[in-house]
Protein backbone atom coordinates (compact mmCIF):
# COMPACT_ATOMS: atom_id res chain seq x y z
CA UNK A 1 0.00 0.00 0.00
CA UNK A 2 1.24 3.35 -0.81
CA UNK A 3 0.73 6.44 1.74
CA UNK A 4 1.51 10.08 0.50
CA UNK A 5 3.55 12.33 2.24
CA UNK A 6 1.39 12.87 5.43
CA UNK A 7 -3.59 16.38 9.31
CA UNK A 8 -12.57 38.08 23.84
CA UNK A 9 -14.49 36.60 25.87
CA UNK A 10 -17.19 37.95 28.46
CA UNK A 11 -19.24 35.80 30.70
CA UNK A 12 -22.87 35.69 30.15
CA UNK A 13 -22.74 34.51 33.91
CA UNK A 14 -20.31 35.45 36.67
CA UNK A 15 -17.52 33.37 36.14
CA UNK A 16 -13.79 33.15 35.89
CA UNK A 17 -12.62 32.78 31.80
CA UNK A 18 -9.33 33.11 31.01
CA UNK A 19 -8.76 33.29 27.21
CA UNK A 20 -6.13 31.50 25.35
CA UNK A 21 -5.09 32.19 21.72
CA UNK A 22 -3.18 30.62 18.90
CA UNK A 23 -3.22 30.33 14.91
CA UNK A 24 -1.24 28.70 12.40
CA UNK A 25 -0.35 30.36 9.18
CA UNK A 26 -0.20 26.72 7.04
CA UNK A 27 -3.70 26.41 7.01
CA UNK A 28 -4.84 29.93 7.94
CA UNK A 29 -6.67 28.45 11.11
CA UNK A 30 -6.86 29.85 14.41
CA UNK A 31 -8.15 27.69 17.62
CA UNK A 32 -9.09 29.74 20.53
CA UNK A 33 -9.77 28.38 24.44
CA UNK A 34 -11.53 29.54 27.16
CA UNK A 35 -11.33 27.99 30.69
CA UNK A 36 -14.13 28.57 33.02
CA UNK A 37 -14.35 27.23 36.39
CA UNK A 38 -17.16 25.69 37.40
CA UNK A 39 -17.15 26.52 41.46
CA UNK A 40 -17.67 29.94 40.06
CA UNK A 41 -21.14 29.02 38.82
CA UNK A 42 -24.21 28.34 40.57
CA UNK A 43 -25.05 24.73 40.69
CA UNK A 44 -28.51 23.66 40.20
CA UNK A 45 -29.59 19.65 40.61
CA UNK A 46 -26.64 18.51 40.35
CA UNK A 47 -25.56 20.31 37.03
CA UNK A 48 -23.80 23.74 36.01
CA UNK A 49 -24.35 25.65 33.15
CA UNK A 50 -21.61 27.69 31.16
CA UNK A 51 -22.73 30.35 29.05
CA UNK A 52 -20.50 32.33 26.65
CA UNK A 53 -20.74 35.36 24.64
CA UNK A 54 -18.53 33.49 22.01
CA UNK A 55 -19.43 30.35 19.88
CA UNK A 56 -17.47 27.44 20.71
CA UNK A 57 -17.82 23.76 19.02
CA UNK A 58 -15.69 21.23 21.13
CA UNK A 59 -15.01 21.09 25.61
CA UNK A 60 -13.35 19.21 28.08
CA UNK A 61 -13.08 18.99 31.30
CA UNK A 62 -10.36 19.23 33.72
CA UNK A 63 -9.61 18.77 37.45
CA UNK A 64 -7.06 18.28 40.18
CA UNK A 65 -7.10 14.62 42.49
CA UNK A 66 -9.34 12.51 42.15
CA UNK A 67 -11.30 11.82 39.37
CA UNK A 68 -15.64 11.94 39.42
CA UNK A 69 -16.80 8.64 38.57
CA UNK A 70 -18.91 9.80 35.85
CA UNK A 71 -18.85 12.82 34.21
CA UNK A 72 -21.63 14.19 31.60
CA UNK A 73 -21.73 17.15 28.82
CA UNK A 74 -24.81 18.50 27.19
CA UNK A 75 -24.27 21.37 24.74
CA UNK A 76 -27.08 23.68 23.54
CA UNK A 77 -28.76 22.99 19.51
CA UNK A 78 -30.95 25.50 18.02
CA UNK A 79 -34.16 23.00 18.63
CA UNK A 80 -32.74 22.77 22.22
CA UNK A 81 -30.43 20.94 24.53
CA UNK A 82 -28.92 18.18 23.37
CA UNK A 83 -28.37 14.72 24.80
CA UNK A 84 -26.15 14.14 27.98
CA UNK A 85 -22.71 12.17 27.14
CA UNK A 86 -20.97 10.32 29.08
CA UNK A 87 -16.82 10.95 28.88
CA UNK A 88 -14.34 8.85 30.13
CA UNK A 89 -12.91 10.31 33.62
CA UNK A 90 -8.95 9.81 33.51
CA UNK A 91 -6.23 11.66 35.63
CA UNK A 92 -6.66 15.55 35.12
CA UNK A 93 -9.03 15.51 32.56
CA UNK A 94 -11.91 14.08 30.11
CA UNK A 95 -10.92 13.58 26.17
CA UNK A 96 -12.49 16.56 24.43
CA UNK A 97 -15.65 16.26 23.02
CA UNK A 98 -16.77 17.83 19.61
CA UNK A 99 -20.00 20.03 20.33
CA UNK A 100 -20.96 21.82 16.91
CA UNK A 101 -21.15 24.94 17.07
CA UNK A 102 -23.14 26.72 20.28
CA UNK A 103 -22.25 29.06 23.27
CA UNK A 104 -23.50 26.93 26.28
CA UNK A 105 -22.92 24.25 27.66
CA UNK A 106 -23.95 21.85 31.01
CA UNK A 107 -21.84 19.54 32.99
CA UNK A 108 -22.77 17.21 35.44
CA UNK A 109 -20.68 14.86 37.76
CA UNK A 110 -20.44 12.06 40.49
CA UNK A 111 -17.87 10.79 42.60
CA UNK A 112 -20.13 8.27 45.29
CA UNK A 113 -23.09 9.54 44.14
CA UNK A 114 -22.55 13.26 45.39
CA UNK A 115 -22.16 16.08 43.21
CA UNK A 116 -18.66 17.44 42.38
CA UNK A 117 -19.19 19.49 39.26
CA UNK A 118 -17.45 22.54 41.83
CA UNK A 119 -13.92 20.73 41.00
CA UNK A 120 -14.13 20.82 37.57
CA UNK A 121 -13.19 23.73 34.79
CA UNK A 122 -14.55 23.76 31.14
CA UNK A 123 -12.23 24.25 28.47
CA UNK A 124 -14.16 25.64 25.61
CA UNK A 125 -12.51 25.48 22.38
CA UNK A 126 -13.06 27.09 19.36
CA UNK A 127 -10.77 25.49 16.09
CA UNK A 128 -11.42 27.22 13.14
CA UNK A 129 -13.36 25.51 10.60
CA UNK A 130 -11.58 26.19 7.72
CA UNK A 131 -11.93 23.20 5.17
CA UNK A 132 -9.08 21.14 4.08
CA UNK A 133 -10.07 20.09 0.69
CA UNK A 134 -11.40 17.13 -0.93
CA UNK A 135 -11.34 13.71 0.85
CA UNK A 136 -7.76 12.10 0.81
CA UNK A 137 -6.50 8.87 0.79
CA UNK A 138 -3.24 9.53 1.99
CA UNK A 139 -1.96 10.92 5.64
CA UNK A 140 -2.87 14.93 5.97
CA UNK A 141 0.14 16.24 7.95
CA UNK A 142 0.35 17.99 10.43
CA UNK A 143 0.79 21.96 8.20
CA UNK A 144 -1.96 20.21 6.17
CA UNK A 145 -4.44 19.96 8.91
CA UNK A 146 -3.37 23.56 10.89
CA UNK A 147 -1.09 22.49 13.61
CA UNK A 148 0.30 25.36 15.26
CA UNK A 149 3.64 24.35 16.06
CA UNK A 150 4.18 26.98 18.48
CA UNK A 151 2.07 24.85 20.77
CA UNK A 152 4.68 21.44 20.37
CA UNK A 153 7.08 21.72 23.51
CA UNK A 154 7.38 18.13 23.62
CA UNK A 155 11.43 17.09 22.92
CA UNK A 156 10.57 14.39 20.75
CA UNK A 157 12.04 10.65 22.34
CA UNK A 158 13.24 7.95 20.07
CA UNK A 159 11.94 4.72 20.69
CA UNK A 160 11.57 1.35 18.77
CA UNK A 161 8.40 0.54 17.16
CA UNK A 162 7.11 -3.16 18.48
CA UNK A 163 3.08 -2.96 18.28
CA UNK A 164 0.08 -0.52 17.13
CA UNK A 165 -2.37 0.53 19.63
CA UNK A 166 -6.22 1.16 18.62
CA UNK A 167 -7.82 4.15 20.85
CA UNK A 168 -10.93 5.81 19.98
CA UNK A 169 -11.59 9.44 21.30
CA UNK A 170 -15.24 8.83 22.65
CA UNK A 171 -17.08 12.03 22.46
CA UNK A 172 -19.75 11.99 19.66
CA UNK A 173 -19.88 10.91 16.23
CA UNK A 174 -22.09 13.38 14.76
CA UNK A 175 -19.76 15.73 12.84
CA UNK A 176 -19.03 15.80 9.10
CA UNK A 177 -15.66 14.69 7.58
CA UNK A 178 -15.56 18.56 6.25
CA UNK A 179 -15.16 19.40 10.30
CA UNK A 180 -12.28 16.56 10.94
CA UNK A 181 -9.19 18.91 10.98
CA UNK A 182 -11.00 21.61 13.54
CA UNK A 183 -11.62 18.55 15.66
CA UNK A 184 -7.90 17.39 15.38
CA UNK A 185 -7.07 20.83 16.17
CA UNK A 186 -8.83 20.79 19.14
CA UNK A 187 -7.64 17.37 20.31
CA UNK A 188 -4.26 18.96 19.78
CA UNK A 189 -4.65 21.93 21.67
CA UNK A 190 -6.52 19.98 24.30
CA UNK A 191 -3.31 17.20 24.80
CA UNK A 192 -0.56 19.85 24.22
CA UNK A 193 -1.67 23.24 26.22
CA UNK A 194 -3.98 21.71 28.20
CA UNK A 195 -3.38 18.54 29.69
CA UNK A 196 0.46 19.96 29.44
CA UNK A 197 1.60 17.12 27.07
CA UNK A 198 3.11 19.59 24.86
CA UNK A 199 2.13 17.29 21.76
CA UNK A 200 -0.26 15.75 20.21
CA UNK A 201 -0.85 12.07 22.34
CA UNK A 202 -1.80 9.96 19.25
CA UNK A 203 0.35 9.35 16.32
CA UNK A 204 -2.67 9.08 14.04
CA UNK A 205 -5.91 10.08 13.89
CA UNK A 206 -8.54 8.05 11.40
CA UNK A 207 -12.41 10.04 10.62
CA UNK A 208 -15.44 8.29 9.68
CA UNK A 209 -13.87 8.52 6.28
CA UNK A 210 -11.18 7.16 6.12
CA UNK A 211 -8.93 9.99 6.15
CA UNK A 212 -5.59 9.53 7.91
CA UNK A 213 -4.05 12.67 10.11
CA UNK A 214 -0.53 13.17 11.46
CA UNK A 215 -0.43 13.38 15.12
CA UNK A 216 2.39 13.43 17.30
CA UNK A 217 5.75 15.07 15.76
CA UNK A 218 7.81 12.23 14.41
CA UNK A 219 5.77 9.40 14.25
CA UNK A 220 5.35 8.93 10.68
CA UNK A 221 8.90 9.63 9.23
CA UNK A 222 10.46 7.84 12.42
CA UNK A 223 9.70 6.04 15.86
CA UNK A 224 8.58 8.52 18.62
CA UNK A 225 6.92 7.62 22.06
CA UNK A 226 3.36 8.99 22.44
CA UNK A 227 1.07 9.62 24.82
CA UNK A 228 -1.36 7.53 24.59
CA UNK A 229 -1.34 4.39 26.29
CA UNK A 230 0.25 4.88 29.95
CA UNK A 231 2.39 2.10 30.59
CA UNK A 232 2.87 0.87 27.07
CA UNK A 233 3.83 4.37 25.36
CA UNK A 234 7.08 3.68 24.50
CA UNK A 235 7.70 0.80 21.91
CA UNK A 236 3.97 1.22 20.51
CA UNK A 237 2.42 3.42 17.79
CA UNK A 238 -1.30 4.76 18.82
CA UNK A 239 -4.27 5.55 16.23
CA UNK A 240 -6.86 7.12 17.16
CA UNK A 241 -10.23 6.68 15.43
CA UNK A 242 -12.43 10.13 15.90
CA UNK A 243 -15.68 9.10 17.26
CA UNK A 244 -17.19 6.71 20.19
CA UNK A 245 -18.05 3.22 19.47
CA UNK A 246 -19.06 1.64 22.50
CA UNK A 247 -22.50 1.36 21.11
CA UNK A 248 -21.65 1.53 17.65
CA UNK A 249 -19.57 -0.15 15.19
CA UNK A 250 -17.06 2.01 13.50
CA UNK A 251 -17.55 2.69 9.69
CA UNK A 252 -16.11 0.35 7.78
CA UNK A 253 -13.71 3.22 5.64
CA UNK A 254 -12.39 3.86 9.10
CA UNK A 255 -12.26 0.92 9.99
CA UNK A 256 -10.14 -0.07 6.78
CA UNK A 257 -7.95 3.11 7.13
CA UNK A 258 -7.07 1.83 10.68
CA UNK A 259 -5.78 -1.31 9.28
CA UNK A 260 -3.68 -0.01 6.58
CA UNK A 261 -1.98 2.66 8.86
CA UNK A 262 -1.16 -0.15 11.15
CA UNK A 263 0.06 -2.49 8.91
CA UNK A 264 2.43 0.59 7.05
CA UNK A 265 3.99 1.44 10.52
CA UNK A 266 4.47 -2.33 11.34
CA UNK A 267 6.12 -3.40 7.62
CA UNK A 268 8.11 0.13 7.99
CA UNK A 269 9.53 -1.46 11.37
CA UNK A 270 9.99 -4.77 10.32
CA UNK A 271 7.14 -6.26 12.72
CA UNK A 272 4.65 -9.07 11.63
CA UNK A 273 0.89 -7.69 11.41
CA UNK A 274 -0.40 -10.83 12.26
CA UNK A 275 2.17 -11.82 15.06
CA UNK A 276 3.00 -11.30 19.05
CA UNK A 277 5.47 -8.81 20.48
CA UNK A 278 6.29 -8.73 24.25
CA UNK A 279 6.26 -5.26 25.55
CA UNK A 280 7.72 -4.34 29.36
CA UNK A 281 5.35 -2.62 31.06
CA UNK A 282 6.17 0.90 32.78
CA UNK A 283 3.09 0.96 34.94
CA UNK A 284 1.03 3.63 36.21
CA UNK A 285 -2.13 4.24 36.85
CA UNK A 286 -5.41 2.08 36.08
CA UNK A 287 -2.72 0.01 33.97
CA UNK A 288 -3.33 -3.68 34.16
CA UNK A 289 0.57 -4.70 34.01
CA UNK A 290 2.55 -3.21 37.38
CA UNK A 291 5.76 -2.01 36.75
CA UNK A 292 8.61 -4.23 34.61
CA UNK A 293 6.02 -7.19 34.14
CA UNK A 294 6.43 -8.29 30.55
CA UNK A 295 3.32 -8.78 28.83
CA UNK A 296 2.83 -10.48 25.42
CA UNK A 297 0.47 -9.14 23.26
CA UNK A 298 -0.61 -9.41 19.71
CA UNK A 299 1.13 -6.68 17.43
CA UNK A 300 -2.24 -4.92 16.84
CA UNK A 301 -4.16 -4.69 19.97
CA UNK A 302 -6.53 -2.43 21.77
CA UNK A 303 -5.87 0.32 24.84
CA UNK A 304 -8.14 -1.72 27.14
CA UNK A 305 -5.90 -4.90 26.65
CA UNK A 306 -3.41 -3.04 28.77
CA UNK A 307 -5.73 -0.82 31.17
CA UNK A 308 -8.46 -0.47 33.05
CA UNK A 309 -10.19 1.39 30.15
CA UNK A 310 -13.33 0.68 27.43
CA UNK A 311 -11.09 2.38 25.01
CA UNK A 312 -11.58 1.79 22.12
CA UNK A 313 -15.28 0.83 22.91
CA UNK A 314 -17.20 -2.53 22.61
CA UNK A 315 -17.44 -2.10 18.99
CA UNK A 316 -14.43 -0.69 18.22
CA UNK A 317 -12.58 -4.03 20.21
CA UNK A 318 -15.03 -6.34 18.26
CA UNK A 319 -13.94 -4.96 14.89
CA UNK A 320 -10.14 -5.75 15.80
CA UNK A 321 -10.24 -8.79 14.03
CA UNK A 322 -11.46 -6.71 10.76
CA UNK A 323 -8.44 -4.02 11.46
CA UNK A 324 -5.60 -6.85 11.35
CA UNK A 325 -6.93 -8.01 8.26
CA UNK A 326 -7.01 -4.60 6.46
CA UNK A 327 -3.28 -4.10 7.78
CA UNK A 328 -2.03 -7.94 5.84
Amino acid sequence: MRLGSAVALALLLTATAVPATQATSAAQATTASTTVRLADLPARAGEREVRLADPFSMVGLTWSGAPPDQVEISSLTPSGWGRWTALPAERGASEPLWTGRTTSARVRATRAGADVTGELALVALRPDPAPTGALRTDVIKRAEWGADEGLMKWPPEPTTTKAAIVHHTAGTNDYTCEESAAIVRGIYEFHAVTRGWGDMGYHVLVDKCGNRFEGRTGGLGGNVVGAHAMGFNRNTFGIAMLGDFSGVAPPQKMVTAVGEMAGWKLRQAGVPVDGETRLVSEGGENVLFPPGEEATLPTIFAHRDVAHTACPGDHGYTNLAAIRHAAI
